[in-house]
């Protein structure tokens, strides 16, 4: 798997907290995130797999 997946989810929590600090973004949605993206990240990875390759089967 390259970094390239994880290195933008990280960004958008970083950026979503960053956005909540000045006031931007509400602060319970920034709560919020920092629970979904990394349960999205984990999902994004189950279904991807590891080596990259597709879980998708075929009939």
């Amino acid at each position: 798997m390259s970094l390239k997946t994880p290195l933008l989810f990280a960004g958008a929590i970083i950026a979503i907290a960053v956005l909540a600090v000045f006031d931007i973004v509400p602060e319970e949605f920034a709560q919020f995130s920092v629970i979904l993206f990394p349960a999205l990240a984990a999902i994004h990875i189950a279904r991807t797999g590891s080596c990259g390759c597709s879980t998708k089967m075929r009939a």
